[in-house]
């Protein structure tokens, strides 16, 4: 029996591998390093931590919200090489924001890699927007990473060390739990700062969804196995199981072509146009399913994760700082969930409509700032530059070892799902301070725990 993976192998595949990760591919360290090994199922822990260990090279497919984007220079000579960060200077992109990384061909070819960590209105990037962003940029000089249909080389495996910008040397004394964590303190990139990027940005959405409302995962991987089970279900399940792989950090049109390898697989009877082989129908349904789901204004999970979480103990911290006003508690609870994951930096962005739209409202939103600060909660640094960079901002986050609540694998970021998966109604009350009718609004007789109703 293998071991789990420790938490900092767990951090390293959430920002660098999809979940339910298929096909992968293997490159061994000898014979032809242009032999891939590709497999066709999902990644598991063993092969993680054997590329990590330095035993071999695991490569994967683009996720649909890639983490990282990188520059890939093959057989530089200087002047190239010199033109690609004047262009990177020229762009913008500082030294914070950018990390050089030996290739395993370093040695003889003097390929590296430079990654970068994109966004897109304080968001990350989709993979279609960050690759169009840097191709627009870069593509005269560098083959951009990830791509759709060729496999990327995962990082910190063999020969594969991080690059002083400052002296050129090769830090192969870093463990790769050191350079996991550099790269990830890595000040991002705004997509919309780049040049000649007018015509590249996609449409807002407003198209929605409620995660309450998903088929648990557990019950998606059980119709993967198992197929149809009646007739008139097709088009209800390829759409759950579309939206489990946009969940999964999928891109669409590796989604759209699982599921038909399925259904050719596993329709077991049920379906008349999969018997009558219409494809062209299937093939139609499945893109607009796909393009309604990947349109969402949504984030999937792992992504979502790395974008907001909320523990006990940060209830607990919103409940005593402000007992008995719910709408202060909430707006503390909405900037933890922004926060939380980005605490790795010592101050954090918080741009203005981050605190106007998702924490608190325009017109509340500076005397709560002022409120956090008299309490000690909250502290500035006001050296900032309006129109080029946000505000940083550190908060007294509560130190704890649990994890972010969750519902079904999903970091829940909304301050009543938070309470309702804590604690029972009683707990809520006596916590918070928050009255019987806004407990009662929401939290309904439906979902509430009927030994904890108020009467």
């Amino acid at each position: 029996m293998h071991q789990p993976l420790t938490p900092t192998e767990k951090l390293f595949a959430q920002n660098f591998i999809r979940d339910f990760s298929a096909p992968y591919a293997i490159q061994q360290p000898t014979g032809n390093r242009r032999n891939w090994r590709t497999k066709h199922k999902p990644i598991a822990d063993p092969l993680i931590r054997a590329h990590l260990n330095g035993d071999y090279w695991l490569g994967t497919k683009a996720a649909w919200y890639p983490v990282f984007h990188n520059l890939d220079i093959d057989h530089p000579d200087s002047d190239r090489t010199q033109r690609i960060f004047d262009r990177l200077d020229q762009h913008g992109i500082s030294e914070s924001q950018r990390a050089i990384m030996t290739t395993p061909s370093y040695d003889k070819s003097g390929n590296f890699r430079i990654y970068l960590r994109l966004e897109y209105k304080e968001r990350q990037a989709t993979w279609r927007l960050g690759n169009r962003a840097l191709t627009i940029a870069f593509a005269d000089l560098a083959e951009i990473y990830p791509q759709r249909r060729r496999k990327d080389r995962l990082p910190f495996g063999r020969r594969q060390d991080l690059i002083s910008e400052q002296t050129g040397q090769i830090l192969s004394n870093l463990t790769w739990e050191q350079e996991l964590h550099f790269l990830l303190k890595l000040d991002p990139t705004a997509i919309e700062n780049l040049p000649r990027q007018q015509t590249l940005f996609e449409p807002e959405l407003e198209a929605a969804d409620n995660p309450r409302t998903w088929k648990p995962r557990g019950n998606v991987a059980e119709l993967i196995e198992h197929g149809l089970q009646q007739h008139s279900t097709r088009a209800e399940a390829q759409y759950e199981i579309l939206n489990f792989l946009w969940r999964s950090n999928w891109q669409p049109a590796d989604a759209i072509a699982f599921v038909k390898r399925w259904l050719k697989a596993k329709s077991n009877g049920f379906s008349k146009t999969v018997a009558q082989g219409d494809w062209r129908e299937i093939s139609r349904h499945l893109e607009a399913q796909a393009g309604w789901l990947w349109a969402r204004p949504l984030l999937p999970d792992t992504p979502h994760a790395l974008d907001a979480a909320i523990t006990r103990a940060d209830l607990e911290l919103a409940a005593s700082t402000f007992h008995g006003d719910v709408v202060r508690q909430k707006q503390l609870i909405n900037l933890v969930a922004y926060y939380r994951p980005r605490s790795r930096h010592e101050f954090v962005f918080i741009p203005a409509h981050v605190w106007r739209e998702s924490i608190a409202s325009v017109r509340t939103y500076q005397t709560f700032v002022a409120d956090l600060e008299q309490r000690g909660l909250l502290q500035s640094n006001r050296h900032y530059r309006v129109g080029e960079h946000s505000r940083r901002f550190r908060l007294a986050l509560p130190k704890t070892s649990e994890q972010p609540l969750q519902r079904d694998s999903r970091h829940v970021s909304d301050f009543y799902d938070a309470l309702e998966l804590a604690y029972s109604r009683r707990e809520i009350a006596a916590l918070t301070g928050i009255n019987e009718r806004t407990i009662r609004r929401h939290f309904p007789d439906r979902v509430a725990d009927k030994r904890h109703t108020i009467s």
